[in-house]
């Protein structure tokens, strides 16, 4: 009766909701897959899909910027529908591989609360409902009898030297408290100060503090690999190379400090840590990060090489790495509000530098003339939709234009335009008519 239920709906919805259509974008016709963010809808409207995304071992998901719920909503689905009808099984976000690691020891086993795990993402933008939510249906997945193949949870991400030393830590204080003072001990130099102080010593080179983080990294390093054969022997092979990981991202920081492009330099470290983090298991994998890492090619010909994460994805993997990019024409999104203006921002630097920025807050953008892509991707009556640009032959794909792109800060809507050529940079692109503020969550 609930089958028969359920196909009665399906037959009266509108046909254009559970197929793909053709629209005009530009002067060319494009087919496109209209979305909805209702999860059981959004799961039947992909099944048109699943042969092109079966066929992938590595998904990027973007986000034109850190805070939108629609973006969130609409990865969060996919996500769950690739480990319900695509066998995807591993989950890995912009954040730093050690604090995912207590998410996935809570999504695996229980350990701890779904608060006392997300305080370790590192970074505000994932501390939403939206985010949540995904946790906690991992867990409830995993959890299942039937499930036999979990989900883990990982970051790729590289930039906190906080993160790996207090997992190894708490590690340490756990399953080998006769070396924990020892290791309390090395750890003292970073673990005894606030991060804010460690940033204020790293930017007084006389200080010299990026020798005592080398110093701290290979001391703990050292006692990572000297244990090596008692850690796979009481524990796990598994958990060593949770440890290794840790340690090699800690190494990834503090060179961080001293490389002449940090922003190249920490894409081509998330390539790694995510190609290391598939094969460690070589089970089919979903990332979730902005459109800027996520993409593979600088959008003018003549600008970029090796500059994202997904330009060294592509490299590595060929086809097998699909990109799909978030753009949006209006709405509202969480992020820091900087000063309205780059004149602002001087004056505000010399007089006012604690007020420089106001904090996480809600920001509005109107539909701007000058965002050419998303102005024509804007004219149709599907407010949310996929489209496959790599296969695509309309010419507003393969065409330098504009559209918004907004990063962890934001001044003004005139200022956070850039330059996209949709087919150089990505596989795929989803379209959102107007965003919502993601729902954040205050944890202590």
């Amino acid at each position: 009766m609930k089958v028969y239920f359920i196909l009665v709906i399906l037959f009266f919805l509108p046909g254009d909701l559970l197929s793909q259509v053709t629209i005009t974008i530009g002067t060319q016709e494009t087919v496109v897959y209209p979305l909805t963010l209702n999860k059981q809808s959004l799961a039947e409207q992909l099944l048109q899909l699943k042969g092109l995304f079966s066929s992938k071992s590595i998904i990027g998901m973007g986000e034109a910027t850190h805070g939108s719920r629609e973006f969130f909503e609409i990865k969060s689905g996919v996500f769950q529908w690739l480990v319900e009808e695509c066998n995807y099984r591993v989950f890995g976000i912009e954040a730093t591989y050690a604090g995912c690691c207590y998410v996935n020891n809570f999504v695996k086993s229980g350990e701890g609360n779904v608060d006392s795990v997300m305080i370790h993402l590192d970074f505000w933008t994932w501390q939403t409902e939206e985010v949540r939510d995904l946790i906690l249906w991992i867990k409830e997945y995993n959890a299942q009898a039937e499930h036999l193949e979990k989900i883990s949870f990982y970051g790729f991400d590289m930039q906190n030297f906080y993160s790996p030393v207090q997992y190894l830590n708490d590690y340490v204080k756990k399953y080998y408290s006769e070396h924990y003072e020892t290791i309390k001990s090395i750890s003292f130099p970073i673990l005894g100060k606030t991060e804010l102080k460690i940033y204020q010593l790293l930017q007084n080179k006389k200080n010299r503090f990026e020798d005592t983080l080398r110093q701290t990294y290979q001391m703990l390093a050292d006692w990572v690999f000297f244990n090596k054969n008692q850690i796979e022997t009481k524990q796990s092979k598994s958990q060593f190379q949770d440890l290794q990981i840790c340690i090699e991202n800690l190494e990834q920081a503090v060179k961080n400090l001293s490389v002449n492009n940090m922003s190249q330099y920490r894409d081509s470290c998330m390539a790694y840590n995510i190609l290391r983090i598939q094969k460690l298991g070589n089970k089919k994998m979903f990332i979730w990060a902005h459109n800027g890492h996520i993409n593979f090619a600088h959008p003018d010909n003549n600008l970029g090489n090796g500059l994202y994460m997904g330009e060294h994805l592509k490299k590595n993997m060929g086809e097998a790495y699909y990109a799909i990019g978030f753009v949006f024409n209006q709405g509202s999104f969480q992020a820091i509000q900087g000063p309205k203006s780059i004149g602002g921002a001087i004056v505000t630097y010399i007089f006012a530098r604690k007020k420089l920025y106001k904090g996480l807050q809600e920001c509005h953008v109107p539909v701007n003339n000058r965002n050419t892509f998303t102005n024509a991707l804007s004219v149709t009556k599907y407010p949310v939709y996929f489209t496959d640009v790599s296969h695509s032959e309309n010419s507003v794909f393969s065409t330098i234009l504009k559209t918004y792109d907004v990063g962890s800060i934001f001044m003004n809507y005139q200022r956070c335009s850039a330059s996209i050529n949709a087919k150089k940079q990505f596989d795929g692109l989803i379209f959102v008519e107007k965003t919502n503020r993601a729902r954040p969550i205050y944890i202590k």
